[in-house]
């Protein structure tokens, strides 16, 4: 069993619908505030800690709410959200990298780190067809050369639907291709270092699929999200593929409720790290 990543990145647009399964009440003005509450009851529960997990996925709000100085006095690492979602065909919106890039590695005057220093970053794309491959690949390790240039890890993800009626065929050859992309930066961009990187992928409908590429030696380890699976079923998944790690999201808060007390708030949670850890080969 491995230690596994938590995602805990909602933004503001995608917030509703975690408060909403959180039976949580809330308004606009302060869903950012009451999510960053449940995040700090999940992460302050018992079996939240560093022999069950080893890094959380962590939105700007939550960054700056102190979120990494906690997780890093627990020995969790932290990853910055860069992106600013999708478009429609599911490449990745517009947005400030190096500004993103320079809030996670805040130095004083000095040039030391301000606080708790962040370990890497995540972006997601949508992979929605065969052919939108080739461009998401280029577009997310473009990005990724210039975040390990800040001395990050990027965690690259085009995540494939998991309802798509074509996903078995997409994530053939995504796998083709993500094997291409990660030969060398040359291959893409010219000249350019090669970079440690962590994969996010949705778990195959063939098993061991991507195991070619957790044996890659630039990919630090690949880890596969819950995609909207329930916690059974992307721990299911999860199981029937060899050194894999997992960061879910809605698998990991799966059956967690405001009204909870704090004995079944923790008992449930530790239920749900249990199934993913044990998951986890």
């Amino acid at each position: 069993m491995s230690r596994f990543i938590a995602a805990m990145d909602h933004s503001g647009g995608s917030t509703g619908g975690v408060l909403d399964r959180y039976q949580a009440p809330y308004t606009e003005s302060n869903k950012m505030e009451t999510v960053h509450a449940m995040r700090l009851r999940m992460v302050g529960s018992p079996d939240f800690n560093d022999k069950n997990i080893w890094g959380a996925i962590l939105y700007q709000d939550t960054v700056t709410r102190g979120m990494v100085n906690i997780l890093d006095e627990m020995g969790i690492d932290s990853f910055l959200k860069i992106d600013s979602g999708c478009k429609e065909n599911g490449m990745l919106k517009q947005f400030p990298v190096k500004q993103m890039l320079e809030f996670a590695t805040q130095t004083d005057a000095n040039g030391a780190s301000i606080g708790a220093k962040i370990y890497g970053t995540k972006m997601r794309s949508i992979v929605k067809s065969v052919d939108m491959i080739g461009d998401i690949l280029k577009q997310q390790f473009t990005i990724a050369q210039t975040v390990s240039e800040y001395g990050l890890v990027p965690i690259i993800e085009p995540e494939v639907p998991i309802d798509h009626p074509d996903k078995e065929q997409i994530e053939q050859e995504l796998n083709e291709q993500l094997a291409w992309f990660l030969i060398g930066t040359t291959n893409y961009l010219g000249d350019g270092k090669d970079f440690k990187l962590i994969l996010k992928l949705t778990p195959p409908e063939t098993p061991n699929l991507y195991h070619n590429l957790t044996v890659n030696p630039r990919v630090e380890r690949v880890v596969f999200l819950s995609g909207g699976y329930s916690t059974e079923e992307a721990c299911n998944r999860l199981g029937l593929n060899d050194d894999v790690s997992a960061s879910f999201s809605r698998a990991l808060s799966e059956g967690l409720y405001a009204h909870q007390t704090t004995e079944e708030f923790n008992t449930q949670i530790s239920n749900n790290i249990r199934m993913i850890k044990e998951a986890c080969q």
